[in-house]
């Protein structure tokens, strides 16, 4: 499993979603970005104006299998509405294994439906 998060423009965030949810994938974390640092031109400036908005952004997060991940990510630089220039940034992470926070029994490999232990050698004494 693959968790990726995102920086996206809040404006592409309901077509993003709607898209990984037809995929099977809902997006379990969105959070509102303040102070971009990322810069759009404005198409009419006013005096004393720098000709210059700021892009509201989003950053969001979700856990996808290793089979459709690039998919995801694909899906999500195509849709984020960065030009290359503005550099929207997306980070991937591996899932190591998840934890059931009610029994505390760890899964180590989550994209398998059944974890089974390899039989112990009998040991003769």
């Amino acid at each position: 499993m693959k968790k990726i998060e995102a920086i996206i423009k809040r404006s592409s965030y309901p077509i993003i979603a709607s898209q990984l949810a037809s995929m099977g994938y809902s997006i379990i974390d969105k959070r509102n970005l303040e102070d971009s640092k990322i810069f759009d031109k404005q198409s009419a400036s006013k005096a004393g104006s720098t000709g210059l908005k700021a892009i509201p952004l989003s950053k969001i997060e979700l856990v996808v299998s290793e089979k459709d991940a690039r998919q995801a990510i694909n899906l999500i630089s195509k849709k984020s509405e960065f030009s290359t220039v503005q550099g929207g940034k997306i980070f991937i992470s591996e899932m190591e294994e998840i934890i059931d926070m009610e029994t505390l029994e760890a899964e180590q490999d989550i994209e398998t439906e059944e974890f089974s232990f390899p039989p112990k050698p009998k040991i003769k004494k």
